[in-house]
């Protein structure tokens, strides 16, 4: 039994020992390379994950003009709400006509209440703008209010392109002049504002989709794992096509640093998605480290296992070759 013990511990010895150019211990030198290569393939997907990462800073409703927020929940009541899923293309469209109108109404109130001229439209001294309080006020949408405090006239003012919503509102009220958008003043039936409704529907549909950006919206804007995944299944594959690595650790390596990026980027999204903003990128690495510590205790537990059970195997034979013996 004796002798048995010194040959195994003269064979584990002659394993460790200075082999050639290696040093002592050269097992656990090649598994400290191993620990060092994946340490650094851990950083490249870290980093290419969050390079890949698309993030919006400076969008937000306190970024937007006021009065385009204010004339957006006036005329669209429940933008005001958090939303969980965003307008429908249909519901967009009408929350855009109904807001630009308002927005416009706003623009040319404050253009002519800070002395400017808006159009031919120049107030005199001691004259100011006043809005109509209800959307659906009939005839006109602006008095003139003299020093007096007495109305010295009326404007209807119309936001669009449309020259027979323009034939409409003079037929109803003839006597009640138009200040209307640029492009339908065209047709000489209105005065010419100077302000475009093209301009009018870009800016009120960006803002609505700022109100309106959900937190399922900023999520999947964020996850979008497919180029760290692309970028790590080419590097791997050309590893298998110059003999580097076998078909079966291609395998295990894009599993392994697959769920690392997906791991990544849903930490990075979630944070991302409740208005994190640049917090997410933090937010991405720590998530990739965590699946690294948990894929290593994964690990280190599989090998535990299976070189307990291997022990135990080897303990039942031995046992097994002792009661053959005491049998005989």
């Amino acid at each position: 039994m004796s002798a048995a013990i010194s040959t195994k511990l003269d064979q584990l010895s002659r394993h460790y020992c200075i082999v050639g150019d290696r040093p002592a211990g050269e097992r656990f030198y090649d598994a400290f390379l191993r620990y060092l290569k994946a340490n650094r393939e851990s950083l490249f997907d870290l980093t290419l994950t969050a390079a890949s990462a698309e993030i919006v800073i400076g969008h937000d409703i306190a970024d937007l003009d006021p009065h385009i927020v204010e004339a957006i929940r006036i005329t669209n009541p429940s933008l005001s709400d958090a939303r969980l899923f965003g307008l429908s293309p249909e519901e967009l469209q009408g929350a855009v006509n109904t807001a630009k109108g308002k927005y416009f109404e706003y623009l040319v109130a404050d253009r002519l209440n800070a002395g400017e001229q808006v159009g031919p439209v120049l107030l005199p001294d001691g004259y100011h703008a006043v809005l109509a309080d209800s959307l659906t006020q009939p005839g006109w949408d602006m008095q003139i209010v003299g020093p007096d405090g007495a109305t010295a006239d009326y404007l209807q003012l119309k936001a669009t392109a449309s020259v027979g919503y323009i034939n409409e509102a003079l037929r109803r009220y003839p006597d009640i002049e138009i200040l209307g958008t640029h492009e339908v003043a065209r047709s000489g039936l209105v005065l010419d504002s100077g302000i475009t409704e093209s301009d009018l529907h870009d800016q009120v549909s960006s803002a609505i989709d700022v109100m309106d950006d959900s937190v399922v919206e900023r999520f999947l804007d964020y996850f979008s794992p497919l180029f760290p995944l692309v970028a790590i299944a080419s590097w791997e594959g050309y590893k298998v096509s110059v003999g580097q690595q076998s078909l079966d650790k291609f395998k295990l390596a894009i599993a392994r640093r697959g769920q690392r990026v997906v791991a990544a980027k849903l930490a990075g999204a979630a944070v991302y998605a409740v208005g994190g903003g640049l917090l997410a990128l933090p937010a991405a690495i720590a998530g990739g480290l965590l699946f690294d510590r948990y894929w290593n205790q994964a690990a280190i537990i599989t090998s535990y296992r299976a070189d307990t059970n291997r022990l135990l195997s080897m303990r039942l034979a031995q046992q097994n070759r002792l009661l053959s013996g005491e049998a005989q």
